[in-house]
């Protein structure tokens, strides 16, 4: 593979793993929700315990916590991912960040980190970001087309 297939495939990864995660914690949330708001619901009270609406409400807040914390730990992975894709100039630098994250992601994004962190340090990944044509198109993309022969 070349340096330009491996980082459209980590980046390809980045956007895969980040996707999985964020609908991995919105089910686990949503389970979660349903799950106390079932047992809120039938659990008898005493006359001393607090309202299960309020109890209902922090976990729903701590749900909605957990997901604005996985969404924001997700930001770096997608723009690596769009990065690398498009060949920015900055992707380097963000998919370093997004495979460092990726590293305590067990065992999905361990797996991604080091395979992004052995190809960008690697001499395969070096050459590929330090080469002077990183990011432009390459000569003769759009063919002209064919002249009219019909006359």
């Amino acid at each position: 593979m070349t340096g330009r297939d491996h980082a459209r495939l980590l980046g390809l990864l980045f956007w895969l793993l980040t996707g999985f995660q964020l609908l991995i914690v919105g089910l686990i949330g949503l389970l979660y929700v349903v799950i106390f708001g079932a047992v809120f619901a039938t659990a008898p009270r005493n006359a001393n315990d607090p309202p299960p609406e309020l109890i209902f409400i922090i976990v729903v807040a701590v749900v909605a916590i957990l997901l604005v914390t996985t969404f924001l730990f997700a930001i770096p992975k997608i723009v690596a991912g769009y990065g690398l894709r498009k060949e920015k100039s900055w992707a380097r630098v963000w998919a370093i960040v997004a495979c460092c994250m990726g590293l305590m992601s067990v065992p999905l994004g361990t797996a991604v980190g080091v395979y992004g962190l052995v190809f960008l340090m690697g001499e395969n990944g070096r050459a590929y970001f330090e080469d002077p044509n990183y990011g432009r198109l390459p000569a003769n993309t759009v063919t002209a087309p064919p002249p009219n022969s019909w006359q």
